[in-house]
This record gives C-alpha cells, structure tokens and sequence, in this order.
C-alpha cells in the first residue's frame, strides 16, 4: 500500500495536459513550432474524450452563402450565448474557424462532401449553413489524424497519469505531478504547459460525456489560485437515448426532417409550446421544454416519444447510422436530455494565456466563448481554432523563457500528501460519487430553484465529509478518490454560481426567477480560492464589438 518507491522524471519545453481534440491540437502547432511535446493523459491518448465520441460537426464560416462571414458568426455565437460571452475571444475564434477544416485536411482528416464542396449543415442558432462534418460522421474523423500526425512529427505520450499539483517557482509554472495507475509518481519539469483537460459534465449522473470527464484541470487551476468563471452554465442535450443519456439522437438532423416529439397525452410538443421556427430552437429551450413536460407527468419511460413515422425513406437511411438499433425499423424512439457541455472555466485572454505564466488553457476547460449557451459545431471551432493558438504561443514562451528552478520543495510535499492519503479502512468512494452525481442531477440540473440548490450545497458538505473516511489501498483507489474530491469541488461552483444569479438565461433556468434579467445581470460570476475560502464577485460583461437589442 502506497506509492512506488521509484518516482519518474520527464522534461520537455511544452506539456499538454489532455489527450483530447484540444491536446493534440496544440501539441501539433507547439512541435511544428520547434517545441518538445510532452502530451500526458489520465487515458489512453486520442481515445478517452469527447471528441472521438462526437459527431465530428465542425463550424466553419465562408464556405457556404457568400453573405456569411467571421462578423455575422460572431453575432450569431454572442446572441446564442445570451449576450455574456467574453466578446473578444469569440471574434478571435469567428476569424479562425474558417481556416480549420484546411488546416485538418493537411493532417489527413477527411470531411463529407458533394460535388466537391462541404456538406454543410443548417443549425439552430446559426444565420446560414455553416457546419462541416466529419466523412463518417464520427469523432474518428478528425482525432485519428490529429493522432497520426502527432507521432509523425515526434510528439511524445504518457498515457495513463493523473496529474495532481501545477508547481510554480519565480512566479511562473515550472513543474508538474502526477501518478500513475501502477503508482508511479511523475514529475513534470517544463517551460510552458497546456491545460487541455475538458470540462466537468461528469459530475451528473445523465451525460453523453466519456467517462473521466470531471473537471480536473479547473480544479487544477482553481487551487493554483487561478480564477474560474461561468460555472452555472451546463448545456443540457435535448433528445438523448441509451444509458444515462450517452447517445445523442441529433434533433437538428430528425425534427427539421419530419420527426415528431410527443408527450404520454400523443401532443405534439413543439406544437403545443409554440416551438415552430427550426431557426429559434436552441438546445437550451428544447431541453428545457422536454424537461418540464416529464416533470409534470406527461413523459413516457423517464423520456418522451420520438415519431420518426413521417421522415422520408432516403432521409431514414442517411440518419439511420446516428440510431441505435431497431430504431429505424420501428419509428420510434424514447428520448430525454442528457449533460452535454460545460461553459464555464478558466480564465484566458485572446492568446489562450492565464494569469500564472508559461500557463495556457484551451477548449472546454476555459470560460467566455460560448457564454450561457453553446452552438452546436462550436465546441470544436473553439479546440481547433484556438488549439493552434495555445500551440503557437507555448511554443513561443519556451524558447524565450529558460526553465525556472526546480521546485524541490512543492514536489516533495506533494509526494508526501499523496502517500499520507493511503488507508486500509473505510468506505468506497465509487459509490459516494454516484450519490453526488445523482443529486447533482435532482437538485442542480436542467431546471433549478432557490431550495434545491440550498439542499445541494448542504449534501455537498455532506458528502466531503463521507469522502475523508474512504479506503484508499490501491493507485486507483487513490485516482478515485482524488477525482470525487474534484468532482465535489466542481460541483459547489456550479451551485454557488447557480444560486446567486437570480435570472434565466441560456442553459441556466431558474423556476422561481424564470425572466431574463438584462437590466441587472448582464455580469459573469467570478470564483476564486481565497484565504483557503470559496470567493464569489460579480463583473459586468465587456461589449467590444457590440452592445445587441438587449435591453442594456
């Protein structure tokens, strides 16, 4: 019982912490910049994240309608967002997503086309047709290239490790720990790091998330004394089937092809909501709706019904590959919302930079692009686009900074902490963390109120309290209880922030204050770690570009 004896040393110029899209992304910009890569996963890199599991829909303006453009696409993305988006970082992204699909192409990506020209996709949210997608209509189509052309150009892997402390030295990162599942410990000795970790949709017990999705690079970076913000805003997916919501049934490709959604009373709910413009219906809405109707005891099997009996023959057998079995056949499908995105995290600037430097941070582990809501394609805009910026600069910073000292000392005490963590009696945390995800899905979930997220908060304490008995004897018990310890910290953000913003806006949906509130909650609600202390403060959003008929 303990750790190895032996610990493992590693050096490289730029470590990318995250095998994911994000990861490989800026590993490949940062070694095609003259950068030693180190990429180091708590998975198998490439494979254990959302983006192998997405269905590789991609944004990209200026392929399709000639009147499309990165300024349209940014209006398109900061009103989807509900007007809390960091305006600067989505113009950066709106001026870089066109780019991309060249950009993967030359790594070997394949994309579907007709004619010669990208298939493009017309969204909810977006003013044109502007999505690309992935030739088979998977994740694959992008990560194994991204993968491929990592190795080729001598980008090195460490699969397997979960990292547990960012060292600093002269005020900048210097040094990174970890452990490995056969309970190595691994230090990192670096001159810039990326932080490409993903979000914290884990930590709810319906999610269409990859397992090991928990937030750890936020909780990484909150205890590094980085700020966080956005933390109430979760993207909820509208029509998910199988396990725990874990397959998307993309409405946007079903509803706007003839599909029906019903309730147990055979209403046509769109109908009876007045959901009618394909144009107009976001994931937050339509979640949201659905949501309420099981709630008041009109949903099916935990769902409500999916009638595919009016979509055309050809358009079935396009779809047919994103159904689960059977489902094609019989017409009809059980779908219900499931955890899709988080919008809140770390703190960047437009050169993907944090407040501690030689730290960046890319993807879904950062705050401000998407705002209260997401679009669809614009998770993987946001990896791609600015992935290579995050890659460029780190690069960078390598070559004009020489390594800091070693922090001999912060190294040692964090090798010290782990092994004092190691017991032989008390409970399991795995079960504890289902108990956690459970309630964060009752209390804190698609449509919240002022009771149940002060009950969430009190199991929240609860629940950290049970967690400090449980039996580490094992690395991976020790991996398991370091992630619930994550996971508990991630989840007092999202209540914390979701009970002091009085309003409705985007994915964040307040029953007992159902109205937006522009006049007096156009701000982002800031955390930090202060005096060992949660540390919550509220600043008005920035209009950059432009202000929008918001009522400001």
């Amino acid at each position: 019982m303990g750790l190895a004896k032996e610990s493992k040393r590693f050096s490289c110029d730029v470590l990318v912490i995250g095998g994911g899209g994000a990861g490989l992304r800026s590993a490949i910009e940062a070694g095609e910049n003259g950068a030693r890569v180190i990429v180091v996963s708590k998975a198998k890199v490439g494979y254990g994240n959302n983006t192998i599991m997405s269905k590789a829909i991609l944004t990209s303006p200026g392929w399709g309608n000639s009147k499309d453009n990165p300024q349209v696409y940014l209006e398109d993305t900061i009103t989807g967002g509900r007007y809390i988006n960091d305006q600067k970082l989505v113009q950066v992204m709106a001026n870089e997503a066109g780019r991309q699909p060249s950009i993967l192409e030359k790594y070997g990506a394949s994309f579907s086309k007709k004619d010669n020209k990208f298939d493009l996709l017309a969204i909810p949210g977006h003013t044109y047709a502007r999505d690309v997608q992935g030739k088979n209509h998977k994740g694959k189509d992008y990560m194994l290239p991204l993968l491929s052309h990592a190795k080729k150009i001598g980008v090195d892997f460490v699969d397997k490790v979960f990292i547990t402390r960012l060292c600093s030295s002269n005020d900048r990162i210097a040094a990174v720990t970890g452990i490995s599942e056969e309970g190595t410990f691994v230090i990192f000795t670096v001159k810039s790091v990326i932080l490409a970790t993903g979000g914290y949709s884990q930590i709810y017990f319906n999610t269409s998330n990859t397992p090991g999705i928990n937030g750890d690079g936020l909780a990484l970076a909150y205890e590094s004394g980085l700020s966080l913000k956005d933390m109430e805003f979760v993207q909820y997916y509208p029509t998910a089937s199988g396990k725990r919501g874990s397959n998307l049934l993309l409405y946007e490709g079903f509803l706007f092809n003839g599909a029906v959604l019903k309730n147990s009373d055979n209403e046509n709910i769109l109908t009876k909501h007045g959901l009618n413009d394909p144009k107009t219906l976001t994931r937050d809405l339509l979640a949201q709706t659905i949501f309420k109707e099981i709630r008041d005891g009109l949903g099916v099997e935990n769902g409500v019904v999916m009638d595919l009996s009016a979509v055309s023959e050809e358009r079935l057998k396009q779809l047919k590959p994103m159904l689960p079995q059977g489902v094609a056949e019989k017409r009809t499908c059980i779908v219900s919302p499931t955890t899709h995105h988080s919008m809140g995290g770390v703190i960047i600037d437009t050169s993907t930079k944090t407040s501690l430097p030689g730290l960046y941070a890319v993807g879904e582990v950062c705050a401000g692009m998407h705002g209260a809501n997401r679009l669809a394609g614009n998770a993987l805009a946001e990896i791609f686009s600015m992935g290579g910026i995050a890659g460029r600069n780190a690069a960078l910073n390598a070559k004009e900074n020489d390594k800091s000292s070693v922090p001999e000392n912060l190294i040692e005490q964090e090798k010290e902490k782990l092994e004092s963590l190691f017991s032989d009696t008390g409970n399991d945390s795995i079960s504890l963390l289902k108990s956690l995800k459970k309630m964060m899905w009752l209390r804190a979930g698609i449509v919240r109120d002022l009771d149940d997220l002060e009950k969430a908060l009190t199991h929240i304490a609860d629940f950290r309290s049970e967690s400090q008995k449980c039996k580490i004897e094992t690395p991976k018990d020790l991996m398991d209880s370091m992630g619930l310890q994550n996971m508990l910290l991630l989840s007092e953000m999202v209540c914390r922030s979701a009970l002091l913003r009085t309003e409705t806006r985007g994915s964040h949906c307040r029953s007992d204050y159902p109205l937006e509130d522009n006049a007096n909650w156009l701000k982002n609600i800031v955390v930090r770690k202060e005096n060992n202390e949660m540390r919550m403060e509220m600043q008005p959003v920035q209009m950059e570009y432009k202000s929008y008929n918001c009522n400001c």
